[in-house]
């Protein structure tokens, strides 16, 4: 009777040390769309990091939540860059006094209105109930994006930066989301949407059209 208590106790606790192992979630063939698709149906440019999900600004607010939501896709010059480039950033950044006016405004906040037909409604990005601030920065160490292990991104040490400029294929960029989850992002490829294209063909190319496909690790 007494073996077989402390064997069940032996068991009890091997199950507690592997339930406390930290864990991850890994998320392949995400994508995310440039501004400009913003309030299209399925070229959604603002994506969850907890699920893979991009949205429009328009069902960010009617299919789910801009609680949810982490991070927004932008093609330009933010924050006095010298060119043009792909941009990831969080949906706030608090070391910025954000200007929203459309012209000459804080980008890329100023520039995610929401419809046409209500672009200072309660769906343009301004007027969100919550805006989060998730941590983002670019990778410089070597890092194995598939062999990453859950206590290395545990381990992960993200910088108070909320802006990843010059994005391409290749790059890994490492998060912290406003409610403290740690993960991952490898950017897979930058490539025009066929469905984009077929609606006009004089797209191709124009980047703030095209989107952007990700693989995403996230602690469970």
């Amino acid at each position: 009777m007494k073996k077989a208590v402390i064997l069940l106790a032996t068991v009890f606790a091997v199950s507690l040390a592997v339930e406390a192992q930290p864990k991850i979630r890994t998320i392949k063939d995400a994508y995310i769309f440039g501004q400009s698709c913003r309030t299209a149906k399925k070229q959604g440019s603002v994506l969850s990091l907890t699920t893979g999900i991009a949205y429009s600004l328009e069902m960010a607010i009617t299919e789910t939540s801009p609680r949810d939501i982490d991070i927004l896709l932008f093609f330009g010059k933010v924050r006095g860059a010298k060119v043009n480039s792909f941009n990831i950033s969080a949906l706030d950044n608090p070391n910025v006094d954000i200007n929203w006016e459309k012209e000459g405004g804080t980008t890329p906040f100023c520039k995610f209105e929401g419809p046409s037909s209500d672009p200072n409604g309660r769906m343009a990005l301004k007027n969100w109930t919550i805006r989060n601030a998730t941590k983002l920065q670019r990778v410089e160490d070597e890092i194995d994006f598939n062999k990453v292990t859950p206590e290395e991104i545990a381990a992960l040490e993200v910088d108070e930066y909320y802006n990843v400029a010059e994005i391409k294929a290749g790059d890994i960029i490492k998060f912290e989301t406003a409610s403290g989850k740690k993960g991952l992002i490898i950017i897979k490829k930058i490539s025009d949407d066929p469905e984009v294209l077929a609606k006009d063909p004089a797209r191709a190319g124009r980047e703030a059209y095209q989107r952007i496909d990700l693989d995403i690790k996230i602690q469970r």
